[in-house]
């Protein structure tokens, strides 16, 4: 048997290769252009420069829309219709890639003699970890409350599976089971909170992979439309996980010993500033934990305001006259 002589010190590759600057670019590029209005929403007082933001996408993709693909007017306007995957949605997402791909590439050959971006991946890395966090907070705080799923009511209980559309059977299914709805958000809250620290964060970007798959399978499957919205925040845990991939493959399947990851926080040298990041950070995390919580709380109260339990639950099988909703309670 061989013993392992991997050295345990930290080492910092200071020379990256060609693929990876580029690649680091376009990810790069695709990433802050995609998740920077979800950030700036969650920033007080940033939240007119994200609806600026996303109303400048919008009108350039209608416009695109009219002028090359001959399309209504009408039909180009974006509206809100309760869908992440409509055509308009589609559309901005092979917009961004292009735009990240465009500016990627200019960068490239501006930039193509620096010899890596190592500072610019740690800041990259700080902002895709917040993004997921956030995104699964706001997963978890609607099953936990909880509001994503209502309970069954008359229509649901009246009709059979074959009137049910795949969606409305996940809905339902989900529904029935308040517990399990809770356990659910207990899930995607337990990654969000790990990507807060750097110290957990690769533990977080694990475990928020692992969840968002079943998210992503739930929404493919069941034909739930934010297939690309959910696509996207597994990519985001695959990108906060790949890094590490090599250390954890030694680890987990060679059994072998693998250097400490880098925890250092080369963002600030100045004492002040490293007090003031950490300020801003407890500032903005708990104005937006508030907010989501009290929002999560008065949905919960409107909608069950809005039933009464029945008096006697359903305790037999066959037909029931319905009089009042819901009956899983």
């Amino acid at each position: 048997m061989t013993e392992d002589r991997t050295p345990v010190e930290h080492f910092e590759e200071t020379q990256w290769h060609l693929a990876k600057r580029i690649l680091f670019r376009l990810a790069f590029c695709y990433l802050v252009l995609y998740y920077l209005p979800s950030v700036l929403n969650v920033i007080p007082g940033a939240q007119s420069l994200a609806s600026l933001y996303n109303f400048v996408w919008d009108r350039a993709i209608s416009w695109g829309l009219v002028h090359f693909f001959d399309i209504d007017p009408t039909q180009a306007i974006p509206h809100y219709t309760g869908s992440g995957d409509t055509l308009l949605a589609y559309l901005r997402l092979c917009a961004t890639a292009i735009a990240a791909a465009g500016v990627g590439t200019l960068w490239t050959i501006l930039d193509r003699r620096r010899p890596h971006y190592i500072s610019l991946h740690g800041w990259l890395r700080v902002f895709a970890r917040y993004a997921l966090a956030f995104a699964l907070f706001g997963y978890a705080f609607a099953k936990i409350a909880p509001t994503q799923f209502s309970h069954l009511q008359s229509r649901q209980l009246a009709e059979s599976y074959g009137q049910s559309s795949p969606m409305a059977l996940l809905w339902n299914f989900m529904g029935f089971s308040t517990p399990y709805t809770v356990f659910s958000g207990c899930a995607e809250l337990l990654p969000a909170i790990l990507l807060l620290f750097r110290r957990t964060a690769l533990l977080g970007s694990i475990t928020a992979f692992a969840v968002m798959l079943n998210v992503v399978m739930l929404n493919f499957c069941y034909d739930v439309p934010v297939k690309l919205y959910s696509l996207n925040l597994l990519s985001l845990a695959l990108f906060l996980t790949l890094p590490e991939a090599q250390k954890l493959l030694r680890v987990f399947v060679l059994n072998r010993s693998t250097a400490p990851s880098n925890l250092r926080q080369p963002f600030f040298k100045q004492l002040w500033l490293q007090r003031a990041a950490i300020v801003f950070k407890i500032a903005i995390l708990a104005i937006f934990l508030f907010q989501s919580i009290h929002s999560a709380i008065s949905l919960h109260q409107s909608l069950a305001s809005r039933t009464q339990p029945p008096p006697s639950p359903l305790t037999s099988r066959g037909f029931h006259w319905i009089q009042e909703y819901p009956y899983n309670q």
